[in-house]
C-alpha cells in the first residue's frame, strides 16, 4: 500500500488548515491576527467590561486594533489592551444601564443634529408635550412631576431659555433642566436635570450643590463623574418628601443672577 503523503498534507480536513508552501512568518502573522479579532470582537461599542486587574468597571467607547479606549463610571477616559479587559458580568453589567442609555442619547443627538429651542413659547410647549407624554403611560407619575415641576419653577423662575430649557437628549426624547448663571463662564449653564418618567430621577453638578445637600442625593459620579443623583418614587412623593429638594434648589438660586440681569 503506497501513502501518498503530500496529499494528506495538503488536505486540510487530515491535517493542517495551513499549506506546506506557506511562509512561516506569513502563518504566525495571520494566526496572530485572527487571535487579535477574536478577543476585540467581543468589546463592541457601548459594551460594559471589567479591568481584569482592578476589577473597575466601564463602557467600551472606541476601538483602534487591540486598544480599546474606555469610560469610567467617574467619568476617566482610559486606553487598554483588549488582553486587559473582559466582558462584565451581567450582575455587574446592570450598575452601567443608565450611563450606556445616556452615551447612546448624545451620540444619537449628534447624528439628528438636535438643538436647543430658543424660542420661549415652544420650550414650553416642549415640556407640556413632555409631561403629557408621561401620563399618557403612567397618569399618576405625569400629574406627581407636574405638581412638583410648578414647584420647582415657582422658586426658579418660569423663564423659558433662561432658568431652565428643554435639553435634548434626543430630538424626540428632550427632558426639563434647570439653568444658573455661572460666575467663572459668565454664562448660564445647566445644573439640574429632570429625568422623568414612571419615577423620577434628579441630577445635580457638583459644583452647584448646596453644602449640607450631599445626602439628598446618594448616588456618586453621575453625568460621568460630574454630578450626583437620586432616583425617586411618585408613590411616596409627599410634600414633606418634596420640601428638602425645593430647599435645595431655592438655596440654589438664592446665589443666581437677579432675573433682569442678561444671561
Amino acid at each position: 500500500m503506497s501513502l501518498n503523503f503530500e496529499s494528506s498534507i495538503r488536505n486540510p480536513e487530515s491535517f493542517s488548515p495551513y499549506s506546506i508552501d506557506d511562509d512561516p512568518d506569513s502563518v504566525l502573522s495571520r494566526n496572530f491576527s485572527y487571535n487579535m479579532d477574536m478577543e476585540t470582537d467581543k468589546f463592541a461599542r457601548y459594551a460594559a467590561v471589567r479591568n481584569t486587574i482592578n476589577k473597575v468597571l466601564c463602557v467600551v467607547i472606541k476601538t483602534a486594533g487591540d486598544n480599546v479606549t474606555v469610560l469610567t463610571r467617574n467619568g476617566e477616559r482610559m486606553t487598554f489592551k483588549a488582553q486587559y479587559l473582559e466582558p462584565a458580568p451581567e450582575t455587574e453589567a446592570e450598575s452601567l444601564k443608565l450611563m450606556i442609555e445616556q452615551l447612546k442619547r448624545e451620540e444619537e443627538s449628534k447624528k439628528t443634529g438636535a438643538v436647543r429651542t430658543a424660542d420661549p413659547e415652544l420650550i414650553r410647549s416642549a415640556c407640556d408635550k413632555f409631561i403629557r407624554h408621561i401620563a399618557l403611560r403612567y397618569p399618576k407619575s405625569g400629574e406627581a412631576f407636574r405638581v412638583f415641576w410648578s414647584e420647582i419653577l415657582a422658586i426658579a423662575g418660569d423663564q423659558p431659555g433662561r432658568t431652565w430649557e428643554m435639553k435634548p437628549n434626543t430630538s424626540s426624547n428632550p427632558c426639563p433642566v434647570l439653568k444658573v448663571h455661572n460666575p467663572a463662564t459668565q454664562k448660564r449653564v445647566y445644573c439640574v436635570n429632570l429625568l422623568a418618567g414612571y419615577g423620577l430621577r434628579m441630577e445635580i453638578k457638583k459644583e452647584f450643590l448646596p453644602p449640607g445637600c450631599e445626602a439628598l442625593f446618594p448616588i456618586d459620579h453621575a453625568m460621568f463623574g460630574a454630578g450626583r443623583a437620586v432616583e425617586l418614587s411618585y408613590r411616596d412623593f409627599t410634600p414633606e418628601k418634596r420640601k428638602p429638594y425645593l430647599d435645595c434648589i431655592k438655596t440654589i438660586y438664592e446665589k443666581d443672577v437677579r432675573p433682569e440681569q442678561p444671561a
